[in-house]
């Protein structure tokens, strides 16, 4: 039975996925950074904001939200017929394959998971899988639960008594204007 997921544009994902066998893949900061550039591309093309992530070293978390212009211009398409009034910015962007109502968590975070999977293969000829096929997303729906999830984000590292160098960039991200905007 496959896990039905409920799509909500309007509130951001908390999500985290994990390594295979917990490997502690992510103890090398080059795997950090390769993964970092993934998902802030992956959103750029999924047309979803990073608002903050955690990468720890056997499972990653994510805050994302769909791009709220993306979500406005493919509502606008649909009220107008299918054509677009505004311009798209940027001018290359990618398309759904079926419909025109935005990329769901699940799109994303499959172009996120395969992309890097495959980089890593490529780069550092591994054969084998090295990230879980799924991922746990939670809707994060009020306030007091986004103040939480960040909290969360922020001191995970601390909480688990890792080295310092996961409290700083690139395995630590938090965007503090996109952040001050949905509060």
């Amino acid at each position: 039975m496959t896990q039905r997921r409920i799509h909500q544009y309007e509130y951001p994902y908390f999500v985290t996925f994990r390594t295979r066998v917990d490997l502690l893949l992510f103890e090398d900061t080059e795997y950090a950074e390769i993964l970092g550039r993934i998902m802030v591309n992956a959103g750029r093309l999924k047309r979803f904001d990073i608002l903050a992530y955690q990468i720890m070293p056997d499972h990653v978390h994510v805050l994302v939200k769909q791009n709220t212009y993306a979500s406005a211009a493919a509502e606008s398409r649909a009220r107008d017929g299918g054509k677009c009034i505004r311009p798209q910015s940027p001018p290359r962007i990618s398309v759904s394959a079926v419909g025109d109502a935005g990329y769901t968590i699940s799109q994303f975070m499959y172009t996120v998971k395969s992309y890097f999977a495959k980089q890593i293969r490529v780069k550092y000829d591994i054969p084998y899988s090295i990230l879980q096929p799924r991922f746990y997303a939670r809707i994060v729906d009020n306030d007091g639960y986004l103040r939480t999830v960040i909290e969360y984000i922020t001191f995970n590292p601390i909480k688990s008594e890792l080295p310092a160098k996961y409290h700083m960039a690139p395995y630590q991200f938090v965007d503090g204007k996109k952040i001050n905007r949905l509060l």
